[in-house]
C-alpha cells in the first residue's frame, strides 16, 4: 500500500474520532443523558443571601393591609396562604422568604415576587382581570414565560403610609401548559387578596396632623403591636395607655398615640442605636426622657415612650403586652 494511501486513511480515522468527541461534548453541554445538573431543583441554600426568613405575623383584614409598615409587607404577603396552599397552587414544593419589602417565592421552575406599592410603575397591561373583587391589570405576552399583575386594592390616595396597589411578578424557567404564567399569577393574586382583605375595618379618615378617630383595640395575642397596620398600632397604643393613665387618647395614623402628655410611637426607620438594657424581654434604651424598645431581631421596628412622668415605670407596665401580646 502506498504511503499516501496510509496517511489518507489515518487522517480520515482521526477526523472521525474528532467528530464523535465534538458531538459528545455538545450533548453533555446541552444536558444529555446522565447529566442530572439540568434537572430543575429548589435552591440548596435558603433563605438566600438577600433574603430574610419568615417570622410569625398577624394577618390584617379589611383595607388595613394597604397600611402596613415596610418591614411587615413581605412577611404578611408570604404568609397570607399556608405552606400547603402555596404548594397546591404552584404545583410543587415552594420556598418563601422576604426580600426588602417583597415576598419572594420559588419552586423548582417558578419565581414569584409580591409587594405593595404606591403606583403600578411601568406596567403595560394586555388585559384586565377581576382579582377578588378588585380591578387588576395583567401584562403577559405569550409565549414568554413571565407575567406581571397590578391590583388596585383601595381608592385612597397613596402617601407615606398607604400603598394602594398589590404588584405581582412571575417568571417560569420551564413551561407548564396546564398552568400558564398569566393564569397562575392571577390565581395567586386572587387568593392573597382574599386572605388579606377579609371583611374588616376600612382605612380611617385622617384629620390635621394625622389625627384619626379613637377606637379600642388590644394588642394581638402573641404578637403585640409588631407587624400590625399603622392605624391598628395607634389604636393598640392608645388602648394600653388609656387603661393605665386614664384621659382622652389622641391617636395618629402613623403608629402614634398621646395620652395625658405621654407619647408612645412605633417606627421602623430609626437610625441604628445601642440598646444597653432590657425591658419586657427585649433590648432597650432607658433614660429619664426616653424609653426605646427594639421589637424584633431582624428588622428596625421600635417602640418608644416619651413625655412626662416616670417613663420606665409606665413602660414596664404596658410594654409586655405591646411587645409580644
Amino acid at each position: 500500500m502506498k504511503t499516501s494511501t496510509v496517511i489518507a486513511i489515518l487522517v480520515s480515522v482521526l477526523l472521525s474520532f474528532a467528530s464523535v468527541a465534538a458531538a459528545t461534548g455538545y450533548l453533555w453541554s446541552r444536558g444529555g443523558p446522565g447529566d442530572r445538573s439540568a434537572t430543575p431543583a429548589l435552591p440548596t441554600v435558603w433563605p438566600t443571601k438577600e433574603g430574610v426568613p419568615l417570622r410569625s405575623v398577624p394577618l390584617p383584614s379589611g383595607e388595613l393591609v394597604t397600611a402596613l409598615p415596610p418591614d411587615s409587607i413581605g412577611q404578611v404577603l408570604c404568609q397570607a396562604l399556608p405552606p400547603e396552599r402555596w404548594n397546591q397552587i404552584l404545583g410543587g414544593a415552594a420556598l418563601r422568604e422576604v426580600r426588602g419589602q417583597s415576598c419572594h417565592v420559588v419552586t423548582a421552575t417558578l419565581e414569584i415576587s409580591l409587594t405593595l406599592d404606591r403606583t403600578v410603575g411601568t406596567l403595560n397591561p394586555t388585559r384586565t382581570a377581576d382579582i377578588a373583587g378588585h380591578p387588576g391589570q395583567l401584562e403577559f405576552l405569550a409565549p414568554k414565560a413571565n407575567a406581571r399583575l397590578g391590583v388596585r386594592l383601595v381608592g385612597a390616595a397613596a402617601n407615606d403610609e398607604i400603598r394602594p396597589y398589590l404588584l405581582a411578578n412571575l417568571t417560569a424557567t420551564a413551561a407548564d401548559p396546564r398552568n400558564p404564567p398569566d393564569t397562575l399569577i392571577t390565581t395567586v393574586a386572587r387568593e392573597v387578596v382574599a386572605a388579606t382583605m377579609a371583611p374588616g375595618p376600612p382605612l380611617p379618615p385622617v384629620g390635621p396632623g394625622g389625627a384619626i378617630p379613637p377606637r379600642k383595640a388590644d394588642p394581638v395575642h402573641g404578637h403585640g403591636i409588631v407587624d400590625s397596620p399603622w392605624p391598628m398600632i395607634s389604636w393598640q397604643l392608645c388602648t394600653s395607655l388609656s387603661r393605665e393613665l386614664g384621659g382622652t387618647p389622641k391617636p395618629e395614623f402613623g403608629g402614634r398615640c398621646t395620652v395625658g402628655g405621654v407619647r408612645a410611637a412605633y417606627t421602623d426607620t430609626v437610625s441604628p442605636r445601642v440598646y444597653p438594657g432590657t425591658l419586657a424581654g427585649r433590648p432597650a434604651l432607658i433614660t429619664d426622657d426616653l424609653v426605646a424598645i427594639k421589637l424584633t431581631d431582624d428588622s428596625a421596628q421600635e417602640l418608644t415612650f416619651s413625655g412626662g412622668g416616670s417613663l420606665r415605670t409606665l413602660a414596664e407596665k404596658v410594654a409586655p403586652a405591646l411587645v409580644s401580646g
